[in-house]
C-alpha cells in the first residue's frame, strides 16, 4: 500500500511539473480595457496634454500626415513647430485660437506648400469632441515647449449623441487612426483605398499581415509607402485581430477575434487538452494500482 501511495505522489509531482513547464511556454494573452481618462473643466494641463497625445497618435490620426519626431510623415506641417508658428499664421489671432481653428476648421487657413486635404477633427474619421480638440491643442503646446494655456469649458463637454451598437473592430479602426486614410462603410479618408470589401479579395491572415507589414502590397492607383510601418506594429495584437474580424464580417467571412482558425488552434484549448489527458492518465494509474492490490499482486 505504501508503495502504491508513493507512486501516486510521484506521478502527481511529475504531472504538476509538466504543467508548470508547459505553462511557461504558452504566451500569456490577456487584455484589460484601458482606464478611461475623462476630460473635465478642472483637468490639469499636464494631464490634458497627455490625453491629447494619445488622441493625436490614435483616434485623431494626426501622425498619418504629420510628424512629431525626426522620422515621420511630411504630408502635413511638422507638429513640433505648430505652436511657435501659430501666432504668425493669421494676424490678430492668438496662437491658441489658431491651433483650435486649425483642428475644427482646417480650411480656414491652409499652410502654403501643403495640400488642402485635412478634414475637420469634429467630423469623421476623427470625430473628436471639442474637449478632445482642446486636449490635442494642449499636447501641441507642450510639444512646442510652451505652457499649456488652453482651457476646457463646460460647453466643450457636451455629450455626443448616442448611436446604435458598433462592432468593436470598427471602433478600433477609428481609435488607431486607420480611418484617417481609409474609408469603411462610407466613413473615413480617401488617401488610401476603401477597405469595406478588402476581405472579399484577401484572406484575413493577409489583412493581418498587411497591418504590421504595410509594404507587402500596394493597391493599384494608390501611392506606396503612405502607411508608416510602426503605426501598425504599435496596435496591440488583440486589437489587430478584432479589426480583421470586423473586416472579414463585412465580406461575409468568419474570423475569430482571437486569431484562431478553429478553437483547437488556440493555446488555451491545447493546454486544456493536455490537462485532460494527464488527469485521465492519473485516474487510470490509480485504478490499475487499486485493481492489483485487490488481486493481491505486487504494485
Amino acid at each position: 500500500m505504501a508503495g502504491t501511495f508513493a507512486r501516486i505522489v510521484l506521478f502527481v509531482f511529475v504531472v504538476v511539473g509538466i504543467f508548470s513547464y508547459v505553462g511557461q511556454l504558452v504566451p500569456q494573452f490577456e487584455e484589460h480595457p484601458p482606464a478611461k481618462k475623462v476630460i473635465g473643466t478642472a483637468t490639469p494641463g499636464e494631464e490634458l496634454a497627455a490625453i491629447g497625445e494619445e488622441l493625436a497618435r490614435g483616434k485623431g490620426g494626426c501622425l498619418v500626415c504629420h510628424k512629431v519626431t525626426e522620422r515621420g510623415n511630411d504630408r502635413g506641417p511638422d507638429l513640433r513647430q505648430s505652436t511657435a508658428k501659430a501666432a504668425t499664421r493669421k494676424p490678430g489671432m492668438s496662437a491658441e485660437a489658431y491651433l483650435v481653428e486649425s483642428l475644427v476648421d482646417p480650411d480656414a487657413y491652409v499652410v502654403p506648400d501643403y495640400p488642402k486635404m485635412m478634414p475637420s477633427a469634429l467630423k469623421p474619421p476623427a470625430n473628436l469632441t471639442m474637449a478632445e480638440v482642446k486636449a490635442v491643442v494642449a499636447y501641441l503646446q507642450v510639444l512646442g515647449g510652451s505652457e499649456v494655456t488652453v482651457k476646457v469649458a463646460q460647453e466643450d463637454l457636451a455629450a455626443a449623441k448616442p448611436g446604435g451598437p458598433v462592432h468593436r473592430g470598427k471602433t478600433l479602426l477609428a481609435q488607431h487612426g486607420c480611418l484617417a486614410c481609409h474609408k469603411v462603410e462610407g466613413e473615413g479618408g480617401e488617401l488610401g483605398p476603401d477597405i469595406t470589401r478588402s476581405a472579399a479579395a484577401r484572406e484575413p491572415a493577409e489583412l493581418l499581415r498587411k497591418i504590421i507589414e504595410p509594404g507587402i502590397w500596394t493597391t493599384p492607383g494608390y501611392q506606396a509607402g503612405i502607411m508608416p510601418a510602426e503605426l501598425g506594429r504599435a496596435v496591440p495584437e488583440g486589437d489587430r485581430h478584432e479589426m480583421v474580424a470586423y473586416l472579414a464580417g463585412l465580406a461575409g467571412k468568419s474570423y475569430s477575434a482571437t486569431g484562431a482558425a478553429s478553437p483547437f488552434s488556440h493555446e488555451g484549448m491545447r493546454l486544456g487538452l493536455i490537462v485532460l489527458v494527464f488527469n485521465l492518465g492519473m485516474l487510470v494509474a490509480v485504478a490499475t494500482a487499486s485493481r492489483r492490490r485487490r488481486r493481491g499482486e505486487a504494485p
